[in-house]
This record gives structure tokens, C-alpha cells and sequence, in this order.
């Protein structure tokens, strides 16, 4: 998609007048160039500058959280330069770059994706401590996301935008990964279409959305006007050409051949061709024992079999394996109660669950899991809506039986608490 130039329209005693822009060049030399922070500045002041739509078509509104988060990515210390989030729960990751910065757009994308593989495998109570350590936080010391994005919305007069299951979309976004990446810069560079190829194929393999916005600054007087643009293809017509591997000696894979035939951002012609890998599979109990180590896997097979003597429900998701139940058992909603991964295992129902449960049964039941492993930490006992931390298998070993018993209890107890809430 290409851009025509701003005009300024003023209403002379003669006859109106017509001005046209001249955009700020992405050189250095240019007198009016500006650093990253405007960027950064302008996103964190004015959210809605970004066209979260053409990536979201639900969200109505965006909020800042905050600026330079800090996250620790093992072993060194990166920093989110925006972090937003909409109005039904999507956290937004936004790295800020400028045209003329050296570093090469791959490395951004790969950064922008740790940053977001990072937040993802958080509890939402580290992020919130995160982001207030970070620059101009929006969450104040005492407030949950939520409860800033509440304030924020009363404050522009948008309560009625903000979803009724805020905290559990937030929750159950943050869970499976499913996080809008935005790399927003003044210039996209030339060959921004083979980028945007790249994106779309490393996003079909997980959950993460990829975008890039470019903001286009204009100065008019001693103001500057901002115009953003999504970089998007005008896609026009697409063949597909599906192969399956049905080789003995590998799995069955499907891939498919797309041909696209779309506009480049000059407004000519083009056609390009791109394999498209298949989305991640949901992780079954197989597939989770072969990624353990060889230490762990024994524990962990042990674990999964004493549960399995129970009526529990599983259901993978692209990172761990959920064991809980379905409410109503026939097409109702999966309620989670622990989950296995390849660090361990954690126990954190969602939040309707803990509303119904109330803080006292919370409290309780973070002592009693504490009884198996340090699933909880000191500071985090008394707090009901502590996710609490990862438990090695090898330290559930010896008391899988009485662990999944204990499960199974508050499972009877949930299940009793939402059928008394649905016959109310």
C-alpha cells in the first residue's frame, strides 16, 4: 500500500489554500529527524495510534501499560519498549525501530519474539511486578492489570469497551501464547514484502501474530502531523498445492504450496510463492515425556499415570499439557487445575473458579498443594490469585498418589461449586 502526500487545507479571505506536506526523511542529516523515544513516547501517550484492527478485528481500544520493561531472557536482560494491552485481554509487544537504525530487521523479529515467548511462560502477577519496574509504569503499586485498565478506560470514558471476562481473557490469552508482535518504525525499507513473507511464516507455527506498522511523520509549522499505515499485501487471488508425507519411517506431515498474487507497495504486480507449515500440534502425554530429559521422564510418566487413574480431562495447548475437567462434561468449558510442562508441573485454577471458590478455599488450597512441592511461595500463600511457581517432577516422585488424590478432591469440590452456581 503506498501513500499520497498530507494537505493542508486553509480557508483564505479569497479562496481556500492547499498545502502539501513533505514527509521527515528517514536520513540523519534531515534537521527534523527525531530517536526511537518519539516513538516510544507517542505510542505510550496515544495507544490508538496504532491500527490494531487490520491484526484484531475484535478490539475496540488499546491501553498503555508501560515502557522498557524489563524481562529477564536468560541470562541477559532485554527491555519491552512498549507494552499495551486491548480491551478484551490481548497483550501487545511493540519494539520501536527507526529506518535509518543499522540493526537488521531478522534480528528485531527475533528479539520482538523472545520478548514475547518471555511474557508468555510468565504469571500475570511477575508481569504486573515488571512492568511497575519499569519506564512510566501505568499500573500503580497496589493495582492489578485489570484493575489499571478500569481506571484508564473510566478516565477516557470507555468503561462500557472493557470485556465483562477481562481477567479471564487475559489469563487465558497469556496461557496459550496468543500475543499481538508489532515492530513499528518512521520508514518500512525496501523489500519489506519478502519480510512480511517471513513473518507469516514463522507465525503459522505458533500462536504469536507479527505485524509491522510504519509511522510517518510530517511537519507542519512548528506541529507534526503523524500518519500510520499498516504494511499489509493486498492479497487478490491464492493456489494451493497440499503435500502429505506418508513416508514409514516419519510422522504424517502436511505442508502446503501457496501462490499469491498481490500489489507491491508501488501499485505493480507480483506473484510470489511460500510454503506454509502446519500449525502446532497440541501437546499430547507422548509427545511431552519425549521432551523431558531422561532424569525427568520417569517422574514425570509416574505422575500422569497416578492421575490417569482419576476422571480427570486433559487438553494439550502448544506448550504444556492441562489437567482438569469439563463443565458441563458434554461442550462445556475446560477448567484447568495443574499443569505439565517441560520445566515441572504448577496447579492455578482460572479465575471464575476462584471467584467461586472464594479467598479462604484459595488460601487453603495453595497450603495444602504446598504439602507436595513449593508450589507456592511465602509471599504468594496468601494472595488468591497467585499462580504461584514451577515444581520439578523429581520432587512430586514420592507423592504422586497423594498428590493427584488432592486434585481429584477440589476437582469433586469445583464441580459441586459450578453446578450450584448454574442452578442459582
Amino acid at each position: 500500500m503506498s501513500l499520497g502526500s498530507p494537505i493542508v487545507v486553509s480557508e483564505g479571505t479569497e479562496k481556500r489554500q492547499f498545502s502539501s506536506l513533505a514527509g521527515i526523511s528517514t536520513r540523519r542529516d534531515d534537521p527534523n529527524s527525531f530517536d526511537e523515544s518519539l516513538l516510544q513516547e507517542l505510542i505510550d501517550a496515544t495507544p490508538n495510534v496504532l491500527p490494531l484492527r487490520e491484526f484484531l478485528p475484535s478490539t475496540a481500544a488499546l491501553f498503555s501499560l508501560g515502557r522498557e520493561v524489563p524481562l529477564d531472557l536468560g541470562g541477559f536482560l532485554g527491555r519491552i519498549d512498549n507494552l499495551l494491552v486491548t480491551n478484551d485481554g490481548y497483550l501487545v509487544i511493540v519494539e520501536t525501530k527507526l529506518y535509518r537504525n543499522p540493526e537488521g530487521i531478522r534480528e528485531v523479529i527475533a528479539q520482538t519474539l523472545q520478548y514475547g515467548m518471555a511474557v508468555g511462560q510468565m504469571p500475570i502477577l511477575e508481569l504486573e511486578a515488571r512492568i511497575k519496574r519499569g519506564q512510566s509504569p501505568a499500573i500503580k503499586n497496589s493495582e492489578s492489570i485489570h484493575e489499571c485498565v478500569s481506571r484508564l478506560a473510566t478516565e477516557q470514558n470507555r468503561s462500557s469497551l472493557v470485556a465483562d471476562d477481562f481477567d479471564e481473557a487475559l489469563e487465558r490469552h497469556l496461557r496459550q501464547g496468543e500475543i499481538l508482535l508489532l515492530i513499528v518504525s518512521d520508514g518500512i525499507h525496501v523489500g519489506v514484502e519478502r519480510v512480511t513473507n517471513w513473518l507469516n511464516d514463522q507465525g503459522n507455527s505458533s500462536p504469536f501474530k507479527f505485524g509491522l506498522v510504519e509511522l510517518k511523520f510530517y511537519p507542519h509549522g512548528e506541529e507534526m502531523l503523524v500518519v500510520p499505515r499498516t504494511v499489509l499485501k493486498t492479497l487478490e487471488v491464492s493456489r494451493h498445492v497440499v503435500v502429505v508425507d506418508i513416508r514409514s519411517n516419519s510422522g504424517v506431515i502436511a505442508t502446503a504450496k501457496i501462490t499469491d498474487e498481490f500489489k507491491n507497495t508501488a501499485g505493480g504486480a507480483m506473484q510470489e510463492s511460500r510454503s506454509v507449515k502446519s500449525t502446532t500440534s497440541p501437546l499430547t502425554k507422548s509427545q511431552l515425556l519425549l521432551s523431558l530429559a531422561d532424569a525427568d521422564r520417569p517422574s514425570a510418566g509416574n505422575l500422569l499415570d497416578r492421575l490417569e487413574a482419576y476422571p480427570f480431562d486433559q487438553r494439550g495447548t502448544a506448550r504444556n499439557l492441562q489437567i482438569g475437567f469439563n463443565f458441563p462434561t458434554e461442550g462445556g468449558e475446560f477448567q484447568p487445575l495443574a499443569y505439565m510442562g517441560n520445566g515441572g508441573a504448577w496447579v492455578h485454577p482460572l479465575l471464575a473458579l476462584r471467584k467461586l471458590m472464594g479467598p479462604d478455599a484459595m488460601r487453603a488450597f495453595h497450603q495444602e498443594a504446598n504439602r507436595f512441592g513449593e508450589f507456592f511461595r511465602d509471599d504468594q500463600i496468601d494472595d488468591p490469585d497467585s499462580s504461584g511457581c514451577v515444581v520439578k517432577y523429581k520432587q512430586l516422585a514420592e507423592s504422586a498418589d497423594e498428590f493427584a488424590a488432592f486434585l481429584d478432591a477440589y476437582r469433586i469440590k469445583a464441580i459441586g461449586l459450578l453446578e450450584a452456581d448454574s442452578a442459582a
